[in-house]
């Protein structure tokens, strides 16, 4: 007798949750590339670009294949937070492959996928129409490579059918980032620019700048444009070595791909000579992998590299006015 109330409150239960499972799907979602409609919920999502790797697994599905981190001055297939974070689920290790030279359609269609996750990426209108013969593709939400970290966790959250769970891990990561800055006083109404070194100049990063976005979070100023600077390009502005000295903020975040390139940067008369440089109120950004989780912020990156971050910005903070 127990086992058959048991059986019928089983019953009774799913019978009041599937009507919510029904209004789920079908999903449609519109994007930069066209409208996207999800039959159901997918099981083996494969992704594209950037970041939506990282909002799937933390929205509960690790999909089935994605792009290997494969690059110079990195040697492996998958960033360290998300082979953690794969790791913590267990299971088979995921297919990775090359995207570098666009969408790699055979090798795509061949894990079967039932959606394919696009949001921060640079597929093409062809590249688009072919995968979308595979399987429902979510393409970015506007231009190429520009949807944010919260966007694609959203886009991403919807496309699964875990919108509420999307939301949430949206508000949990910025909380997450601001209480890591609060650890440091020293942060407290300083101003930052992060900048690189690019075409025979300082390319520095405007507030539209993904990095700069990220230091506003943390409750950084981020200057206006150097009257010194050339036009804005995009999300950056040019700025010459000569003019170096003349970068309106308390602090400057260099980001490189080596530590000598770094250094080799840093130690230039006209860059050596500013009031930043001099008093130490700068930051190298020289680990390849620390600025990956920065550069492209995302659901799993953030926890990872968010400490590390603050930790060395606070540190030239500290210097500011030295």
């Amino acid at each position: 007798m127990r086992l058959v109330l048991h059986a019928v409150a089983a019953l009774f239960l799913a019978l009041l949750a599937s009507p919510a499972l029904a209004q789920s799907f079908p999903v449609t979602i519109k994007h930069a590339l066209g409208e996207t409609v999800i039959p159901a919920a997918p099981q083996r999502i494969v992704t594209l670009g950037w970041s939506s790797t990282d909002a799937a697994i933390a929205l509960g599905t690790v999909p089935v294949g994605f792009p290997s981190f494969r690059s110079a001055g990195f040697d492996k297939d998958i960033v360290p937070w998300v082979e953690e974070a794969i790791a913590k689920v267990g299971g088979a290790t995921p297919e990775t492959f090359d995207d570098s030279a666009g969408a790699p359609i055979e090798k795509i269609a061949a894990l079967k996928p039932d959606l394919i996750l696009a949001v921060y990426s640079g597929i093409s209108e062809d590249e688009y129409k072919l995968l979308s013969q595979i399987a429902p593709v979510v393409a970015y939400p506007e231009q190429p490579w520009t949807a944010t970290w919260q966007q694609v966790i959203s886009i991403s959250g919807e496309a699964m059918g875990r919108p509420a769970e999307a939301t949430a891990l949206v508000a949990e990561l910025e909380a997450f980032i601001k209480a890591e800055a609060a650890k440091y006083p020293a942060l407290s109404g300083k101003s930052a620019v992060t900048l690189i070194d690019y075409n025979g100049a300082a390319a520095i990063h405007s507030a539209d700048d993904a990095r700069a976005k990220l230091l506003a979070l943390a409750g950084l100023a981020i200057p206006e444009r150097s009257p010194a600077g050339g036009d804005l390009q995009g999300f950056w502005y040019p700025l010459s070595y000569e003019n170096f000295d003349q970068i309106p903020a308390d602090i400057l975040i260099g980001f490189f791909n080596a530590p000598e390139l770094a250094d080799e940067f840093f130690a230039r008369p006209y860059i050596a000579a500013a009031s930043q440089v001099k008093s130490g109120a700068y930051v190298k950004m020289d680990d390849r992998i620390l600025n990956m989780s920065v550069i492209s912020s995302s659901a799993l990156s953030i926890k990872w590299g968010m400490p590390r971050y603050f930790e060395k910005v606070a540190a030239a903070a500290e210097r500011v006015g030295k």
